[in-house]
């Protein structure tokens, strides 16, 4: 695994050594952040504790300490997945002052996606293959799910989105669907096992295509600028 290059051209090993250096975080972090490194570039599948111990320069007896196997660092790394989406599509603290804020949604949830690319990448064998994480994963959903119908009724409040009560529910359903399942669906039809970073803007243009022609127009023209800085 040393030496190996992630889809998106940055080198492994030089992130390798960022976290061998003495200001790295603990070993429990560098653990779970080289893991992590490892999984996006190859798959979870591909990669043992031992290979993630021979990036870090320790023993595979030092990473047991930490972690007895490999699904506990999964499960490491959805503490990290879960309190970032959640920070992520966290509805705004009172009532929305502009359309560029629900816009901001969009960069900052296909970021997630990207930097825990691995997991929705592989998400069907990992909620078979890791204990408890498919509960852990069903609550995510009910509380994602439940942000997402906020920000899109504060949309409809404010006066820029046409909905009904029904109709948010089956959006804020079909958005986590799409969401959570992009990388997937992108790997199976491009017939490629890499995920690059400018799928994300393809993610991006299905997602609001959920919604757009639901908006008023002013707000329909705002968002095809955004879309169109990112192409």
């Amino acid at each position: 695994m040393r030496g190996k290059r992630t889809a998106d051209g940055s080198a492994l090993t030089h992130r390798m050594a960022n976290l061998k250096s003495p200001n790295a975080p603990d070993t429990r972090e560098r653990i779970l952040d080289a893991a992590l490194a490892l999984f996006n570039a190859a798959g979870a599948h591909a990669v043992t504790t031992r290979h993630v111990a021979a990036e870090l320069g320790i023993s595979p007896g030092n990473l047991y300490y930490y972690f007895g196997n490999k699904e506990e660092i999964v499960l490491g790394l959805y503490d990290r997945l879960e309190a970032q989406l959640l920070a992520t599509i966290a509805p705004l603290p009172g009532p929305a002052r502009s359309f560029d804020e629900v816009l901001a949604y969009l960069d900052r949830i296909f970021g997630h996606l990207w930097e825990f690319r691995f997991f929705y990448r592989d998400l069907n064998t990992l909620l078979q293959e890791v204990p408890g994480l498919k509960d852990r994963y069903r609550q995510l959903f009910e509380a994602t799910q439940a942000n997402a119908r906020r920000i899109f009724a504060s949309m409809v409040e404010a006066g820029w989105l046409e909905a009904t009560p029904a109709e948010l529910d089956v959006l804020a359903t079909n958005a986590w669907i799409l969401m959570s399942h992009w990388f997937m669906h992108w790997q199976v039809t491009a017939r490629r096992r890499t995920i690059q970073s400018s799928d994300i803007n393809d993610g991006i243009r299905h997602l609001v295509a959920l919604f757009s022609p639901r908006l008023k127009p002013a707000q329909r023209r705002q968002l095809q600028r955004f879309l169109g800085r990112r192409r």
